[in-house]
C-alpha cells in the first residue's frame, strides 16, 4: 500500500480493510466452520488439552490458532488448506502419545524427566539447578500450600508439565527445618516458633543440631546457617 492511500478519514479502509462489506458475512461462515473443526479437534485429542499442557500439545494449540487465523480473515485464501493442517496436527499429536506410551524413553526425550526438588527436608540443589528452578520459586510454591517448614516435606517432585507435586509426611513427629518465610516478613518471622536447639542451612535446608559444630553443609558445602523453624504453625 502506498503511503498516499493512507488517511485517516477513510473509515473504510480504516474498519474493514481492502475487502467489501459483504465479506463480514463470509468470515461469519469461515468463522462457524473454523470453531467447529477445532471443537472436533480438541475433542478428538482427549481430555488432557483442557488441563494442564504438554510442550507438544502447547505447539499444537499455537499451531491450530496459527492455520485457522489465514482462513479466517484472508478472502483469497480458501478452507481446505486450514483443514489438511488441523488434520496433520492431530495425527503428529496422536502419533507422539502412541510413542510416548509405548516406550520410555521416547518417553522422556518428548515429555522430559521428573526431577526431585527435595527430599527429606532438603533442596536437591544440583537437580534445582538442572531444572533452572529458583528457591524464591520453590518457596512460593510451597507457601501457596500453606507449608513453611522446609522439614515437614517428604518429596517435592517438579513434574514435566511444569508443576509441583508435594508430599509432606503424614506422621505427628516433629522435624525442625528452613524457614520458608521471606526475610523481608521479620514480623511474621517473630510469630513463629523456633527449635533453639537445630539450625538450617540456608543454601540448601539441611537442618543439624546446634551442638554439632558445623562450619560446612555436608551436603552443599554451605556456611550460612539460621535457626530452625518448630513446626509448620
Amino acid at each position: 500500500m502506498d503511503k498516499d492511500d493512507i488517511k485517516l478519514s477513510d473509515w473504510g479502509r480504516i474498519f474493514l480493510g481492502d475487502v467489501p462489506p459483504e465479506f463480514i458475512i463470509e468470515v461469519i461462515l469461515r468463522m462457524c466452520f473454523i470453531y467447529i473443526i477445532l471443537v472436533i479437534s480438541l475433542r478428538l485429542l482427549g481430555r488432557r488439552m483442557e488441563s494442564m499442557l504438554s510442550r507438544g500439545e502447547m505447539v499444537t494449540l499455537v499451531t491450530l490458532g496459527a492455520s485457522v487465523g489465514v482462513a479466517i480473515h484472508t478472502p483469497e485464501r480458501g478452507l481446505l488448506p486450514s483443514v489438511v493442517v488441523i488434520i496433520i496436527i492431530i495425527s503428529l499429536q496422536a502419533l507422539q502419545s502412541y510413542i510416548t506410551s509405548k516406550n520410555a524413553n521416547a518417553e522422556r526425550i518428548l515429555l522430559d524427566e521428573i526431577s526431585t526438588l527435595v527430599e527429606n527436608g532438603r533442596m536437591v540443589v544440583s537437580e534445582m539447578k538442572k531444572s533452572r528452578i529458583t528457591r524464591e520459586r520453590l518457596f512460593a510454591a510451597l507457601r501457596l500450600k500453606g507449608i513453611i517448614n522446609l522439614g515437614t516435606i517428604q518429596r517435592v517432585y517438579f513434574e514435566s508439565k511444569g508443576v509441583f507435586s508435594i508430599v509432606t509426611y503424614i506422621d505427628e513427629k516433629e522435624r525442625p527445618g528452613l524457614c520458608l518465610l521471606p526475610e523481608s516478613d521479620t514480623d511474621f518471622r517473630a510469630e513463629i516458633n523456633y527449635n533453639q536447639d537445630f539450625i538450617a542451612c540456608r543454601n540448601c535446608g539441611n537442618t543439624v543440631s546446634i551442638h554439632t559444630i558445623e562450619q560446612k553443609c555436608t551436603f552443599c558445602q554451605g556456611n550460612d546457617w539460621e535457626t530452625a523453624v518448630k513446626d509448620n504453625s
